[in-house]
């Protein structure tokens, strides 16, 4: 498995780039602002051709790049159908950014108790909702790594005073379909670095009964 992230935009948001194998098949992971070009670069010299384009949640920060990827890729885009409305208003404006975000429309919705098939892989789509409607969590179980988007951050969680957040409901979903999956499982989080499920169970603060 090949993972590559970039660290991009207003927010510092990461992205990701996925593949099976050299040669093999990828999945690009959330599209921060101006991450997309170097998310696909990063695919083009692993030789594999990007299949997908998912967003963990429909936050301005995550989908920013969309439509660049879209465009540069021909890839399907996925997102759970909680968060797909959120698609359409200007949440850069509501932010105060000036800058347009321009749109993007889903090919397929992700499913709670489905898999994607890319390449080799198989992703489990685990939806987490409390950070934001539709949040989804995308685990591969031969692999090890999740990928959690605002779910779950080393040392803390996803903010839930945002409209649609509740971190009760947050929490529920951390402790009932993350941690379950293993302290060994490596948690690519939506921002800052990469942490494992046991670390988290021990150190977070906000997962302290």
């Amino acid at each position: 498995m090949l993972i590559e992230s970039i660290e991009a935009g207003l927010a510092a948001t990461n992205g990701y780039v996925v593949a099976d194998r050299l040669g093999g098949t990828a999945v690009i992971i959330d599209a921060p602002q101006d991450a997309g070009p170097g998310l696909v670069a990063k695919a083009k010299a692993w030789n594999t051709p990007v299949s997908y384009l998912l967003n963990t949640h429909a936050h301005w920060d995550h989908y920013w790049d969309n439509a660049a990827v879209l465009r540069l890729t021909g890839a399907k885009f996925g997102i759970h159908a909680d968060s797909a409305p959120l698609l359409k208003l200007p949440q850069a404006r509501m932010f105060g950014i000036a800058e347009e975000i321009e749109p993007s429309t889903p090919d397929f919705f992700l499913e709670e108790g489905t898999e994607l098939t890319v390449g080799e892989l198989r992703f489990e789509i685990l939806h987490c909702p409390g950070h934001c409607p539709g949040s989804v969590v995308l685990f591969e179980r031969r692999e090890r790594v999740a990928f959690v988007g605002d779910v779950l951050f080393a040392g803390s969680i996803g903010r839930t005073d945002l409209p649609g957040g509740d971190q009760q409901l947050l929490l529920a979903g951390i402790h009932r379909k993350l941690l379950p999956l293993g302290d060994d499982v490596k948690v690519f989080s939506g921002h800052g670095p990469v942490t494992t499920l046991g670390r988290e169970r021990q150190m977070n603060p906000f997962l302290q009964s």
